[in-house]
């Protein structure tokens, strides 16, 4: 079901392409390590995502002194106190501003927000409000080819009502979590190669 939720969220996407038709596309896949911070429930119940590698796909056209798009991130988790793996997945739209910092080098400020779609023991709601700040640098090693580093922050809102039954690790004791945090952060190191035409 969560698949057909983003599938049909990147179809709609890619059918308002009036914005792209004249303009660059910019298609850049990542590969990066996400930092991810630890809360607890009402309970004392610690729930702290493994920092884990994770993979992305940024999608962009051109528009004034910037750029705008789509941010794609996707990252399997381990949760300590839970038996199940998860995953974290990001659906942002994203603009950033861009400098012309050297001959070959650009820098870039940005801003995204979205949705955080979450496939986790420690949580019944599938879909997190979320948004991020990003940054980073831009090598050109051909008019079409440039290498990209960059720093992102992303905050997913918990709704403090958020309640969940779950298994712990030794499998025959069952917990009953209400997240007492409001927010959920991640900071993810990236590194791609982006194609324009």
């Amino acid at each position: 079901m969560k698949k057909n939720k983003i599938l049909a969220f990147i179809l709609g996407i890619t059918a308002t392409g009036a914005v792209w038709a004249n303009n660059n596309v910019y298609i850049t896949p990542y590969i990066g390590y996400s930092f991810s911070n630890s809360f607890s429930d009402e309970n004392g119940i610690d729930i702290d995502i493994d920092n884990d590698i994770h993979y992305a796909l940024g999608l962009e056209t051109d528009l004034g002194e910037g750029r705008v798009g789509l941010y794609l991130s996707h990252q399997p988790t381990k949760t300590a106190n839970f038996s199940n793996d998860g995953s974290l997945s990001y659906v942002h739209f994203q603009s950033a501003l861009r400098f012309d910092t050297f001959t070959h080098l650009d820098t870039f400020l940005g801003a995204s927000l979205g949705t955080t779609i979450v496939d986790a023991d420690w949580t019944d709601k599938d879909l997190l409000l979320s948004g991020g700040l990003h940054g980073g640098l831009d090598y050109k090693l051909t008019s079409q080819l440039r290498l990209v580093a960059e720093l992102r922050w992303l905050v997913s809102l918990i709704d403090s009502d958020t309640t969940t039954i779950c298994t712990l690790p030794t499998g025959n004791e069952t917990c009953n979590v209400r997240i007492d945090s409001d927010w959920m952060q991640q900071f993810q190191t990236n590194v791609g190669v982006s194609y324009s035409f």
